[in-house]
């Protein structure tokens, strides 16, 4: 049981009214359910919050929950399989960057049969009652071996040959003994042993194993004779084929964009095809890998892997509490469903989107959930040292001690597997404790994603500003055409990671004549894929390049949910500055700094822009560091698509050597490079510009803005421009 008492998550983040919501708990005893509109960022401070009637709203039973984590393949053997062999044989090509990220990793398993698996990074044959029958040797880490086990009446056997011809000789260790005959019976289970419970899904499964491997592993396969050491060798030769043994299961692992990323193909004569669960990555490198080709779409032949990890999550599972029908008259906005006991409680954050058919407000906000996805349980405190990061105290809340170690809660797309890999998917099918209001980010002690955007949404409703709220999955999905009433859509203060479906929505929205307010940071940076909408799963390769906690591997760049290159969105010529003016300059966690007015305030033509604000600097406070610009920061920058007529109207200045360039832009290391003290690229930038089709963007290029919206009850400068610029859109829509 997890030291949170009650945890909980929806099937989905966001909702039309009248839709039905599914509502998922980890409790010990019942809960009552209610919700709540939340206007409040504070969550000790709901003065702003209203109760909604919900017929659905009252207890519900609720017990411990064990969450489908780890990734494996299940499968079953062809019909033809013998009822009896003297001799049976389970293999794979395998490799891992750590061989022994866990004491005990099943790499082929046969249900009340024997198992291939590593202790400790050793090969060893284990059999139905688990006694290690022999063990073999410490395979070698960033190596592919083709790893063997055969069992025939005498001896048991394990065969480890390495596919680098450097490395390549044959290891053979056999242990006499008695054994079989065998009758090999399915299921089979790949990456793991002992795969049950496994459900079906939109683009993936979701099931639960025991003693999950982490790597990649190719051509997995059971055959029933025994396999000597010179056919072992041969194999990695390729002067004998898998299919030329007698096999009763094999899978071809290669993926082709437009696949069931769940599809494990069949090789053996009437076998039927398996199932891949929770979600390795496909689209991986495998043993053929030439680096000729860096899409997997290309050479499939050479992507034939499937990378398997013990902590990969597609959706939960867990047993349904409730499911019901949200109210039909739910105005759209931020809410929470609120799940207590005597024990502790938790607060899921949904949002309610308008109908297509809806009546709109004139103010649409965009909550960035793909963000909030990337971000989801990040544990990058864990072993850090926070004078490295920042010159601010560091509070870690014991929300996120809670997950670290436990991997029922996901893992962030921040984070590495035990293989040390990156994290390439992310699900909401979870409960994600940094995505609730209220919630402080251990690195700035304040609100950062949706927390953050919680100030944004209370300052919405302090000013009285009306305004609908969508998620960026509703752009993704109904493009510019859902955003086409709005006079002015707002970002969150974080959209850092964006489909190009989202991209393509909101130039077209802006272009038409539309209003865009960007009042955030590092935005529209890294290219994103959804593997899926329900659940909703994000998907990232970080490439080689930008600010990154880890490395995609060589030729792992393509996306497998979309086919397309990952990476940045620079990369692919699609700067920030070409939608927002702005794109990602510096990052840093000192303090924050305010914003300087530059000369073009002084023209007449901005003076709306300023209108009742008589601060000078702009933002010296704020919630994010003291300051409206800090965090991530984003800049003017006309080479990467700023356009030429955009004006810039203020500038930051005077951040710490804690705030560095972003690695992109720097080409070489050289001394004395500094940060905000010594460059002068590191600033952010507030721009504003028109696009011939009518339409205009104000940008703030700071996470930390929206921090700042509620200093002094809402009566600042930054709130003042804000509304400024708000009312200036939606005039100018108006016709008056």
């Amino acid at each position: 049981m997890s030291t949170l008492p009650v945890r909980a998550y929806t099937d989905a983040l966001s909702y039309e009214r009248g839709q039905t919501l599914r509502l998922h708990v980890d409790a010990t005893s019942p809960v009552a359910v209610r919700l709540v509109r939340m206007r409040s960022a504070d969550a000790g401070d709901t003065a702003l919050d209203e109760d909604v009637a919900w017929s659905a709203a009252g207890s519900y039973d609720a017990s411990p929950q064990e969450t489908c984590v780890g990734s494996f393949l299940l499968g079953e053997l062809a019909p033809a399989a013998p009822d009896g062999t003297p001799t049976l044989s389970l293999g794979a090509f395998v490799w891992s960057a750590d061989h022994a990220a866990a004491p005990v990793q099943a790499l082929v398993s046969l249900a009340g049969g024997p198992t291939l698996a590593l202790h400790d990074g050793c090969p060893t044959v284990v059999d139905e009652a688990g006694t290690v029958l022999v063990t073999g040797p410490r395979l070698n880490d960033h190596t592919w071996h083709l790893v063997v086990a055969s069992l025939e009446p005498g001896a048991a056997r394990i065969t480890v040959t390495a596919v680098d011809r450097v490395r390549g000789r044959t290891d053979e260790v056999v242990a006499d003994g008695s054994f079989g005959p065998f009758v090999p019976r399915g299921p089979v289970t790949v990456g793991a042993r002992d795969g049950r419970d496994v459900v079906p899904g939109e683009n993936g499964a979701r099931g639960r194993a025991q003693d999950g491997f982490n790597g990649k592993l190719e051509d997995p396969f059971v055959c029933v004779a025994a396999i000597s050491a010179a056919q072992a060798a041969a194999v990695v030769t390729g002067d004998v084929e898998l299919s030329d043994l007698e096999l009763v299961a094999a899978w071809d692992l290669s993926f082709r964009h437009g696949e069931e990323p769940s599809l494990a193909a069949a090789v053996a004569a009437r076998q039927p095809h398996g199932t891949l669960v929770n979600g390795p990555a496909r689209g991986v490198t495998g043993r053929r890998f030439t680096g000729r080709a860096l899409d997997f779409n290309d050479a499939p032949a050479e992507y034939a892997a499937a990378h398997f990890h013990s902590t990969d999550l597609l959706d939960a599972g867990w047993d349904e509490a409730l499911e019901a029908a949200l109210p039909e008259d739910l105005p759209s906005g931020v809410y929470g469903v609120v799940v207590e006991n005597e024990d502790g409680s938790d607060v899921v954050p949904i949002t309610v989107v308008p109908r297509a058919e809806d009546p709109r407000s004139k103010v649409l906000v965009v909550l960035p959930t793909l963000t909030y996805l990337a971000y989801a349980n990040e544990a990058l405190f864990n072993g850090l040292d926070p004078s490295a990061m920042t010159d601010q105290e560091v509070v870690v809340e014991s929300a996120d001690h809670a997950h670290v170690g436990d991997a029922s809660f996901g893992l962030s797309m921040y984070d590495t597997h035990p293989d040390g890999s990156g994290v390439m998917l992310s699900s909401a099918r979870r409960q994600i404790v940094n995505m609730r209001r209220g919630y402080r980010m251990w690195l700035v002690d304040a609100g950062r994603s949706f927390s953050s955007d919680m100030y944004l949404v209370e300052w919405l409703a302090r000013r009285g500003i009306d305004c609908d709220v969508v998620t960026d999955l509703e752009v993704h999905e109904r493009g510019a055409a859902y955003l086409a009433p709005y006079a002015a859509v707002i970002s969150g203060s974080h959209p850092e990671y964006t489909t190009e479906e989202m991209l393509d929505g909101l130039l077209e929205y802006r272009d038409a004549g539309g209003g865009l307010l960007y009042l955030g940071g590092n935005g529209w940076y890294w290219v994103t894929g959804l593997l899926s909408t329900a659940p909703l799963v994000a998907e990232i390769r970080r490439g080689h390049a930008g600010i990154r906690c880890w490395e995609s591997y060589p030729g792992e760049l393509t996306l497998m949910s979309t086919g397309l290159p990952g990476g940045l969105w620079r990369h692919r010529g699609r700067a920030p500055q070409v939608l927002s003016g702005v794109g990602f300059a510096a990052q840093g966690w000192g303090r924050s700094e305010p914003y300087h007015r530059a000369e073009a305030a002084s023209d007449p033509r901005w003076s709306w822009v300023f209108e009742g604000v008589e601060e000078d600097p702009i933002g010296a406070y704020g919630a994010v560091m003291g300051g409206a610009a800090g965090d991530e920061i984003d800049r003017a920058d006309v080479s990467l698509g700023t356009p030429e007529h955009a004006v810039v109207l203020a500038s930051s200045r005077g951040h710490s050597n804690f705030y560095q360039r972003v690695l992109e832009e720097i080409g070489m290391n050289l001394p004395d490079h500094g940060g905000g003290e010594q460059d002068p690229e590191v600033h952010a930038d507030i721009v504003y510009f028109r696009t011939p089709g009518g339409g205009e963007v104000f940008s703030t290029g700071s996470i930390a803005w929206s921090g700042s919206l509620l200093e002094n009850g809402t009566e600042n400068g930054v709130s003042r421009m804000t509304e400024n610029v708000i009312d200036r859109f939606v005039a100018t829509r108006a016709g008056t």
